[in-house]
C-alpha cells in the first residue's frame, strides 16, 4: 500500500484513487474511517499533481505569451520538480528504515506519510490556480483560438506580484521565484526593442509595442496599455516606444544618407554595449524606479549622440511653425482665402433652392476639395512681393498639408486608456464636431507625418490640431458671413435711386415716391431687430477670436517656441555648432557663434512638452468644456441659418419690387407669400442666435467661477521629473474676455429682455 500510495503521488495512475470518494469500495471496507480520511488527503494532492503537471506541460508548449510559458516551464522544472525529490526522500527514508519514518516492528505510520506532504497540499493548490489563470481549463486541447481567453504576459506578471503578497510564507516564496521568472522573460523581450528596435521574434502578440498595420510601407507603432505591466509607468512606457522607434528609424535609413552625415560622432552599434551595460542594471524582481532610471539614460545617450542629426532643431521649429500658422491660424491669411474659395465652391455647385433647405446634401469628391486647398496656397503665394523672402513655411505647407473627407465615425480625440500620468496626456475634448461647417461634407486638415517626424509629433496630436483648427475655423466663418451682410448695398440700403426731379415732380411720381419711401421704411424697421442681433454676434465673434488668437494661441505658442528654442547649455565635452532658427520671421536661418553653442531638448522630452502644449491651448480654448463647445456649435449653424434667410429674403423683395414698379411679374412663384414665410423663419432664426449669445456668455461666467485657482493640465499639480521640463504659460483668465463681452448694465439685470436691441 506505502508502494501504491508513493507511486501515486509521483504522477502515475493509482487504483486507491479512482473514484471520486478515492478510495475503491473494497479498500474502504478494510479501513477505518479515520485511515480512509487519511488516504483522501493523499488522493487530493496526486490529483493537483497529475493535473497540474499535465496542464503546465500544455501551456508551455502551445501558450501565445513567452512570459507564461516560462512561467509554466519554471514550475514544472523547479516546484514540480521538488516535489518529485520530496517523495522519493521519504521513499529513501522508508527503504532505509529511518527513525524518523518508520517506527517499531518496521510499521510506518499512514499519519506520518500524510504529515509529510501536508504543507505541499496548500502550494499544490496555488499552482493549479495559478496555471489555470494563464490558461482556462476548458479549453479543448486542440483549439486554435486559445488566444482568445489566455492570460497575457503582463497580466500574470501582475497576478504573481498581487499573490506575493500573502500571509504564507510558502505561497510567498513560490510566487517570488515565479515573478522573478516572468519579468525576466518579459525583460528579454523589452531588450530586443531597446537595444536594436526591432519586434521580439517569438511572442511579440503578446509584447506592448505593436505595428499598427504590417502591410504598410511606413512602420507605425503604437502603444497597447493592456500588455502593460502595472510596475511600468506611463512615462517610462512613452519613453520605451520613442527608444525603439527611434533606432528602427536610424536602422530603416538608406545609406546615402547616413554617408552625408559625417558629423555624426558614433553610430548605433557603437552604443550598444552602453545601452547593455544600462539595462543589466535592472533585475527581476524590477523596481520601478530602477526601470525608469535606465530606460531615462539610455534615452539621453541616444539623443545625445544620434537624434540631433537625425532631427535637427532647425526642422523642429519649421514643423511647429507650420502647426501654429495653418492648424492654429497663426496666418489669418490661410483661413479667409480657405473660407473664400470653399464659399464659392458650394455657391457653384449648390443649385437654387428655397432658404429654408440645407446644403448637407450636396456631395464634393476628394480632388475637388483638395483642389479649394490648392488655390488657398496660390492665393497665398501671391501675396508677397517678389523683393520679400522665400516663403518656406509656405512651402513645406504645400507639401505637407491636405484636406480629407473625415468618417461620421470618427469621434474627437480622448485621454489614452490608463493614462495615470497628467504630464504626458492629451487633452480630453468635446465629443462634437465642427468639420462639417466649411463645406457640405465633414472635412479636416491633416498633414502627412514623415519620419523623422514621428518621433515627437503622433496622429493623435494631429487630431487634436485638426479639432482646433475646426474650431477656430468655424468661429472665423461665423464672422466672415456676419460681416459680409453689410457689404451689400441692397440689402442697408434703398436701391434703386429716387427718379430725376422732373419725374418725381408729376403726381404719378410723387406717388411712387411715396409708395417707395413706406416700402422702405417698414422694411428697416422690420430688420432693425435683424441688424442688432447681427451686430451682437459680430461684437461677441470678434472679442472672442481676438482672445482666443491674441490671449491664447499666440502668447502660449510663443512661449513653447522659446523653451524649444533656448534648453540648457552643453558642457564644455560636447561640441560642434549646432543651427539656430528664429521663429519669428519664417525663412530666415541663422548660424550661432561658438558662445551661444547649446543643445538642443531630447526629442521625447520635446514630445511630452509638446502634449503638455496642446493640452494647455485645448483647454483655454475651452474646447474641454462640453457645454461651451456644443452652444457655441450651434451658434455656427444659426449663423448660417440667418445669412441664408436675410439673403434669401432680399432676393425676394427685388422681385417683388420689379413686380411693383416695373410690372415684371413671374407667374410660377407667389413671392408675397414666400415673404412671409421667410420673414417669419428669420425671425425665428433670429432669436435662435439672441439665446444663444446669451447662452454662452452664461456659460462663460460659469466656467470663470469653475475655475478660479485652477490651471490647464500639466502646469500646477502635475509631477516634474526632469529639471527644465516644459511649463505651459498660464494665459489671462475668461474675465478678461468677459469684461469685453459684458455690454449689459447693471440696471437691466432684474429687467426681462427678449431681444438685444
Amino acid at each position: 500500500m506505502l508502494h501504491e500510495i508513493l507511486l501515486s503521488l509521483s504522477g502515475h495512475p493509482s487504483a486507491l484513487f479512482d473514484t471520486p470518494s478515492h478510495v475503491t469500495s473494497s479498500a474502504h471496507r478494510l479501513l477505518s474511517p479515520p485511515e480512509a480520511e487519511l488516504l483522501a488527503s493523499i488522493g487530493h494532492l496526486s490529483h493537483l499533481h497529475q493535473k497540474a503537471r499535465e496542464h503546465v506541460a500544455r501551456i508551455a508548449s502551445s501558450h501565445p505569451s513567452t512570459v507564461c510559458r516560462a512561467v509554466a516551464t519554471s514550475i514544472t522544472s523547479h516546484h514540480l520538480e521538488l516535489f518529485q525529490r520530496k517523495v522519493l526522500e521519504v521513499e529513501s527514508r522508508i527503504l532505509k528504515q529511518d527513525a524518523s519514518t518508520v517506527g517499531a516492528y518496521n510499521i510506518v505510520p499512514l499519519a506520518g506519510i500524510v504529515s509529510e506532504f501536508s504543507e505541499w497540499i496548500r502550494v499544490m493548490e496555488w499552482l493549479w490556480d495559478i496555471s489555470n489563470y494563464m490558461l482556462p481549463l476548458d479549453f479543448p486541447p486542440q483549439s486554435k483560438r486559445i488566444d482568445r481567453k489566455a492570460a497575457t504576459g503582463a497580466e500574470i506578471i501582475d497576478k504573481l506580484r498581487t499573490e506575493a503578497q500573502t500571509g504564507y510564507p510558502d505561497i510567498e516564496d513560490v510566487a517570488r521565484g515565479l515573478t522573478k521568472v516572468a519579468e525576466t522573460s518579459w525583460l528579454r523581450q523589452l531588450s530586443t526593442w531597446l537595444l536594436y528596435g526591432r519586434l521580439p521574434p517569438f511572442g511579440g502578440s503578446d509584447f506592448f509595442i505593436q505595428q499598427e498595420d504590417e502591410d504598410a510601407d511606413n512602420q507605425v507603432f503604437v502603444l497597447q496599455n493592456k500588455l502593460l505591466p502595472k510596475f511600468v509607468t506611463r512615462q517610462t512606457a512613452l519613453s520605451i516606444l520613442f527608444v525603439g522607434k527611434s533606432l528602427n528609424q536610424i536602422r530603416s535609413l538608406p545609406s546615402a544618407v547616413k554617408a552625408q552625415d559625417v558629423s555624426k560622432p558614433v553610430s548605433e552599434l557603437d552604443l550598444l554595449p552602453k545601452h547593455v551595460e544600462q539595462l543589466s542594471q535592472v533585475s527581476a524582481p524590477m523596481s520601478s524606479a530602477k526601470l525608469s532610471e535606465a530606460i531615462a539614460n539610455i534615452r539621453l545617450s541616444l539623443s545625445q549622440n544620434l537624434l540631433q542629426h537625425l532631427l535637427p532643431r532647425e526642422k523642429i521649429v519649421e514643423t511647429l511653425t507650420v502647426l501654429h500658422q495653418f492648424f492654429l491660424i497663426g496666418r489669418g491669411e490661410f483661413a479667409l482665402t480657405l473660407i473664400a474659395e470653399a464659399d464659392d465652391k458650394v455657391s457653384t455647385r449648390l443649385r437654387p433652392t428655397k432658404s429654408s433647405q440645407s446644403v448637407k446634401g450636396l456631395l464634393l469628391k476628394e480632388a475637388e476639395i483638395n483642389q479649394i486647398l490648392a488655390r488657398s496656397f496660390s492665393i497665398l503665394s501671391t501675396l508677397s512681393s517678389e523683393d520679400e523672402h522665400t516663403d518656406d513655411i509656405l512651402d513645406v505647407a504645400m507639401q505637407l498639408l491636405h484636406l480629407t473627407v473625415t468618417s461620421s465615425s470618427n469621434h474627437r480625440p480622448g485621454t489614452p486608456g490608463r493614462a495615470k500620468d497628467a504630464d504626458s496626456t492629451l487633452p480630453r475634448l468635446a465629443d462634437l464636431s465642427f468639420d462639417e461647417l466649411l463645406l457640405s461634407v465633414p472635412t479636416s486638415l491633416t498633414m502627412d507625418i514623415r519620419s523623422p517626424l514621428d518621433l515627437f509629433i503622433t496622429k493623435a496630436d494631429l487630431d487634436v490640431y485638426a479639432s482646433i483648427h475646426t474650431s477656430l475655423l468655424a468661429v472665423r466663418r461665423a464672422h466672415l458671413h456676419l460681416a459680409q451682410l453689410w457689404r451689400h448695398s441692397s440689402i442697408r440700403r434703398d436701391h434703386p435711386c429716387p427718379p430725376g426731379y422732373k419725374y418725381s415732380n408729376s403726381v404719378y411720381g410723387k406717388a411712387m415716391l411715396k409708395r417707395r419711401r413706406q416700402r422702405t421704411t417698414t422694411r428697416t424697421r422690420e430688420m432693425r431687430k435683424i441688424w442688432a442681433t447681427c451686430a451682437a454676434a459680430i461684437f461677441f465673434l470678434a472679442e472672442s477670436e481676438s482672445y482666443f488668437q491674441g490671449a491664447v494661441v499666440q502668447q502660449s505658442f510663443n512661449h513653447f517656441i522659446t523653451w524649444v528654442t533656448g534648453p540648457q547649455n552643453i558642457s564644455s565635452t560636447e561640441k560642434g555648432p549646432v543651427a539656430s532658427w528664429v521663429p519669428s520671421s519664417p525663412g530666415f536661418r541663422k548660424s550661432t557663434t561658438e558662445s551661444d553653442i547649446q543643445q538642443q531638448h531630447d526629442p521625447e522630452a520635446l514630445a511630452s512638452a509638446h502634449r503638455r502644449f496642446l493640452s494647455s491651448v485645448a483647454y483655454s480654448l475651452l474646447l474641454t468644456d462640453q457645454a461651451f463647445t456644443k452652444t457655441l456649435r450651434t451658434l455656427c449653424t444659426h449663423v448660417d441659418e440667418l445669412v441664408a434667410y436675410i439673403t434669401r429674403l432680399t432676393s425676394i423683395q427685388q422681385n417683388l419690387d420689379l413686380e411693383e414698379d416695373e410690372g415684371v411679374e413671374d407667374y410660377a412663384q407667389n413671392y408675397k407669400k414666400e415673404e412671409r414665410e421667410v420673414s417669419l423663419e428669420m425671425d425665428r432664426a433670429r432669436k435662435r442666435l439672441d439665446s444663444d449669445l446669451k447662452a454662452l456668455v452664461e456659460r462663460l461666467r460659469e466656467i470663470d467661477s469653475e475655475r478660479i485657482g485652477a490651471s490647464a493640465p500639466g502646469t500646477v499639480g502635475g509631477t516634474t521629473t526632469e529639471e527644465g521640463a516644459y511649463e505651459p504659460l498660464r494665459v489671462g483668465g475668461i474675465d478678461r474676455l468677459l469684461m469685453k463681452l459684458d455690454y449689459s448694465g447693471e440696471d437691466e439685470e432684474d429687467e426681462e429682455i427678449e431681444d438685444l436691441v
